[in-house]
């Protein structure tokens, strides 16, 4: 998902349960999952390739450091934990054909993207889940936006390039940012609720 709006996912899910100080640190956190020497070699920070065992673990590690690090009175690492693994989860929605699977399921024509689920088990243990493969020349055309629609059709199907739903100009793109801010939220009800009431104050900082 582009940079934009991975940051507007953050901010509407969590930005006004934390302060201004930690939003900032974790937006920065999740945007620098993006940065050009995490693009290759790093697919568990984007489930891309099909990453999905290693990307939970990922997120299960980097959600494990967050109340060690408010013990050692580090709120700044612990904001930057969250915003890396909001960066993955959120990258599942949009690196991955889970969208698809949850259309396919609906039992109605053009549901409303709020009323995605995006901890559907079924889907998530689904064997025809799959994500999309970085490929260096596609990707790099894309990032630098000279890929053109022509040259898009050349890409592989099972590529990054081709599968990603990164912007509203890709469909099913507002099912992916619904279901990338919902899980957000998760994730941060998830952290709150698992941190002694003294530690919970210090992540929040308000």
């Amino acid at each position: 998902m582009r940079k934009i709006y991975h940051q507007r996912i953050i901010e509407q899910a969590v930005g006004r349960q934390v302060s201004k100080h930690a939003l900032d640190i974790i937006i920065a956190a999740n945007l620098g999952q993006d940065a050009l020497r995490y693009q290759f070699g790093h697919e568990h920070f984007h489930y891309d390739s099909n990453a999905f065992a290693s990307g939970d673990a990922y997120v299960n590690s980097q959600r494990a450091m967050i109340l060690p690090t408010l013990q050692k009175a580090q709120p700044q690492t612990a904001w930057q934990a969250f915003g890396r693994l909001s960066h993955t989860v959120q990258d599942l929605y949009a690196h991955s054909n889970y969208v698809d699977i949850w259309l396919a399921k609906c039992n109605e024509p053009n549901p409303d993207p709020e009323q995605i689920d995006p901890m559907n088990a079924d889907i998530l243990s689904d064997p025809g889940l799959h994500s999309g493969k970085p490929f260096f020349l596609f990707d790099a055309l894309q990032l630098f936006n000279l890929l053109t629609p022509g040259i898009l059709e050349l890409a592989p199907v099972n590529s990054h390039t081709r599968m990603n739903i990164d912007g509203p100009d890709r469909a099913n793109f507002p099912y992916a940012y619904a279901a990338a801010v919902k899980r957000t939220q998760v994730e941060f009800s998830r952290v709150v609720d698992s941190l002694p009431n003294g530690h919970k104050i210090i992540f929040i900082d308000l």
